[in-house]
Order: C-alpha cells, then structure tokens, then sequence
C-alpha cells in the first residue's frame, strides 16, 4: 500500500474494517450482525448480514465521501429492496418472487437509512454525529417511513441517540467505531 493512500485512509471519516456485533436481548444471545466496510474509489461500500433466530438478511449500502446514501439493497429469501437515491426524486424497487415494483419517492435531504434489522447502520449515524452533524432524516425501508434521530454527546466516546420513541446508549472506540449499543426499553445489547 502507498504512503499517500495510507495517509488518505487515515483521514477517511469511517474506518475501514470488518465487525461482527453480537445481539442479546433479556441477557440471552439471539443473533449477530457482521459487516465489511471498504473504499471503491471516493465512495464506501457497507456490506451486512444480520442472523437473529433463523431469519438471515443481507444488506448492501454505498455512501459517498460526505457519508451521504448513494444506494441501499436489503434482501433475504422472499425478496429484495432496492433504493437508488437521486435529488429531488430517488427510486426504490421492490422484488418479491417474481413480482417486480418501482416506485418514485423524496428521500430525505441528507437522511440516513436506518434499517431495523441492521445495527451497523447505527455506525454511519456516529460517525456522521462525529462529523458535526447531530440532528438526522431517517429512512426506514422496512416500514418506507421517514422519521428523525438526534445523537447527543454525553461524555468522551458515549452518546444518547434518540431514534424516533426509542431511546439508546452508544459506546465508541477512539477511532470513532461503535462498540456497544444498549437499548434500555427494549432490554437490547448490541457489542462486539
């Protein structure tokens, strides 16, 4: 690797990395959520799986250098979302066996996607949090819902996120990676 892209990688907002998080609710293990972040050219590409019981789901996210959503696809065994986001009107396109639905819609400016299946998402709102940004546009595509978070700092690398009525702790490395998220009203731990 160059010294140039070595130093470049440095100071890249998010870390480049493979993470596994292990789910535990009511202090019993139900699942994991592994991802893979890397650079293609400018862009990141987040790759997920989420395991929690049997249900197993893969995500795939491209963000731009401002950490903004470019692409996102979700997908298990029934079918895939697709979303392409575009200013002023995005695409999102739905598979379910051999049906096949596009729809045009108004993705939030500067939102984020916070898939509930995904923990990692949780990663770009830090690291975007970290940025400056404290207050999102959040898209769920789940739900194709568009709701609000808000991250609050509360001491060195712990934060209050605020996600719609749910409310929760997050706990950061020195380098700006999540490690743990509690979500107390659900009895939820997330961590490494």
């Amino acid at each position: 690797m160059s010294v140039l892209l070595s130093f470049l990688l440095l100071l890249a907002p998010i870390k480049i990395e493979h993470g596994r998080f292990n789910i535990s609710k009511d202090g019993r293990r139900i699942g994991t959520d592994e991802f893979t972040i890397v650079m293609r050219g400018s862009n990141y590409l987040i790759d997920g799986k989420a395991t929690i019981g049997d249900v197993t789901l893969a995500s795939k996210m491209e963000l731009d250098s401002k950490l903004e959503t470019v692409s996102y696809e979700v997908s298990n065994q029934q079918g895939r979302i697709r979303i392409k986001v575009a200013s002023p009107v995005s695409e999102l396109q739905t598979i379910v066996g051999d049906q096949n639905s596009n729809t045009d819609f108004r993705f939030p400016e500067s939102g984020v996607i916070l898939d509930n299946n995904f923990f990692h998402h949780y990663l770009v709102l830090l690291y975007r949090a970290q940025m400056g940004q404290t207050k999102f546009a959040v898209f769920v595509p789940q739900d194709m819902s568009v709701g609000a978070a808000e991250v609050r700092s509360t001491g060195p690398h712990t934060f209050d996120l605020d996600v719609g009525d749910v409310k929760m702790q997050a706990t950061t490395a020195a380098d700006g990676s999540l490690m743990k998220l509690v979500v107390p009203g659900a009895n939820v731990v997330v961590e490494r």
